[in-house]
């Protein structure tokens, strides 16, 4: 069985780095029948370079490509496509593996016949845990902490630390690209969880697979996680449509934004910081919602368009 990890990157060499040293290390390295795919949505950095250091220690696990058609959703694709693991183990730039991280996904894999695996995902806080940052508000960065048992995942798949069988994506097409970094923020993991569930694939999460994920200062503000949100309720209105018209629902929008505000002035008073933000976050969301459906009216294709996948040749850049 061959894993293939795949990493996205744009513009995060540093991190990069860190999370591919992580990874190749441990008994990782001791593992055989595992490969990582780096793909680069068009990087201005010295990420190139970082990846040339890589594949020159690692020649037998590393391959590096060039998406250059902007979106994380495409860099996912052209890396699906590339792989030649019967099992895709996704995650990111910004997180730290485990020494055991490719034995942890084989055991659970060999175990259970899930379509999908999601792993535990622990947060590392530069400067420490924000005490406004709860586990609901947490799920918008990342958050996965189910508990230390094996269980039928009853939410959406988080691609900070998810393993997908390849054969997945041959029958329900890759990330739509209408959605995720570089375009909406995010909600291509969302959206693509949704269509398996459609399609009848069980999830399950998996706590032994584990990485932690690295947030630096400027990605732990109450700003950012309110704008996570609105981004967030732009990326539901491709699938959810309004309960009432356009209009009423933009009154409706700006009757519970008023209503929210007040109700995180109160908890602030009385010291709950995490519920004030989440009263805000409710109201982001649904202006999100309001402001994509506006769009679609404007003329804004609405219909996504999740690629069909099959295995074949995509150009992996040689850094040998």
């Amino acid at each position: 069985m061959l894993i293939s990890v795949i990493i996205c990157t744009r513009g995060r060499a540093d991190s990069l780095r860190r999370t591919l040293s992580s990874l190749f290390s441990g008994s990782n390295l001791k593992s055989s029948n595992w490969e990582v795919i780096v793909a680069d949505n068009d990087s201005r950095d010295h990420t190139a370079q970082i990846c040339a250091d890589f594949a020159d220690q690692f020649p037998d696990y590393f391959r590096y490509l060039v998406e250059e058609k902007h979106g994380k959703s495409n860099a996912l694709n052209s890396a699906i496509a590339a792989a030649k693991g019967e099992i895709l183990a996704f995650t990111d730039d910004d997180v730290l593996c485990p020494p055991d991280y490719i034995r942890a996904i084989r055991t659970v894999v060999q175990q259970h016949t899930a379509g999908a695996i999601q792993g535990r995902i622990l947060l590392e806080c530069e400067g420490g845990h924000p005490e406004w940052l709860d586990r609901h508000l947490g799920l918008t960065v990342g958050w996965r902490d189910c508990g230390d048992q094996i269980s039928d995942l009853e939410g959406t798949l988080c691609g900070t630390n998810m393993i997908v069988r390849a054969d997945v994506f041959q029958k329900i097409g890759g990330f739509s690209p209408e959605l995720g970094p570089g375009i909406i923020g995010l909600g291509e993991e969302t959206e693509l969880s949704l269509r398996m569930r459609e399609a009848g694939y069980r999830m399950i999460y998996a706590p032994q697979i584990l990485v932690r994920h690295r947030l630096s200062k400027k990605r732990l503000t109450r700003a950012f996680i309110r704008k996570r949100f609105f981004q967030q309720g732009r990326a539901e209105a491709y699938y959810e449509d309004l309960p009432v018209s356009l209009l009423r629902f933009g009154l409706y929008v700006v009757k519970e934004t008023i209503l929210e505000e007040v109700s995180a002035i109160r908890h602030l008073w009385a010291g709950h910081s995490a519920l004030a933000l989440r009263s805000q976050c409710e109201a982001r969301s649904q202006a999100g919602l309001f402001w994509q459906h506006f769009l679609f009216k404007l003329g804004h294709n609405r219909r996504l368009s999740a690629i069909r996948m099959s295995r074949q040749s995509v150009e992996v850049t040689s850094l040998r």
